[in-house]
């Protein structure tokens, strides 16, 4: 079974539409899913700590003045 990042957003009411935020998160390789999360990243192998805190700082920079929140859930 592969190792994946499942990511929910709660998006706010500021600057960028939820429809921008998706096409953002969307080019940092996430896939939209439909269901209990908003996107699934699917890893190549395990992640380390480190490459999972990296995504999570690329989803922060996407999310930029957005004000949507997020979490991110990573599992086999």
């Amino acid at each position: 079974m592969a190792w994946q990042t499942y990511l929910v957003m709660y998006f706010g009411t500021e600057t960028k539409k939820p429809s921008e935020v998706a096409k953002e998160i969307e080019k940092l390789g996430f896939e939209t899913a439909i269901g209990p999360v908003d996107f699934i990243y699917t890893w190549k192998a395990k992640p380390t700590k480190e490459q999972i805190l990296a995504l999570g700082d690329k989803v922060s920079t996407a999310l930029e003045f957005s004000g949507a929140v997020f979490n991110l859930d990573t599992h086999d």
